[in-house]
């Protein structure tokens, strides 16, 4: 699996907010676990946001194929194929 930057920070802030909030636990600090808490949320969403994009990105660009693809076809093929794809999908 190939990381990009965006979700390798995203990662390395939620497992530094898991350690904290461990140490917190530890030292029965309740201000530490919920620095550690609130850190790992926040890496969490960072890795959630990155992942989102880099999947629209991907959809994006299969969709521009498809497109591509299906502008080769006459009319009638092109709808044959969008009515099998159809199909299969139910």
């Amino acid at each position: 699996m190939e990381f990009h930057a965006r979700e390798h920070s995203g990662l390395t802030l939620a497992g530094g907010g898991v350690l904290v909030f461990v140490l917190g636990s530890v030292r029965h600090s309740r201000f530490v676990q919920l620095a550690g808490l609130g850190a790992a949320v926040t890496g969490g969403g960072l890795y959630a946001r990155a992942w989102l994009a880099r999947r629209g990105e991907k959809i994006e660009a299969a969709g521009e194929h498809i497109r591509s693809e299906l502008d080769d076809l006459d009319p009638v093929a092109r709808a044959q194929v969008l009515a099998d794809v159809a199909k299969s999908q139910i």
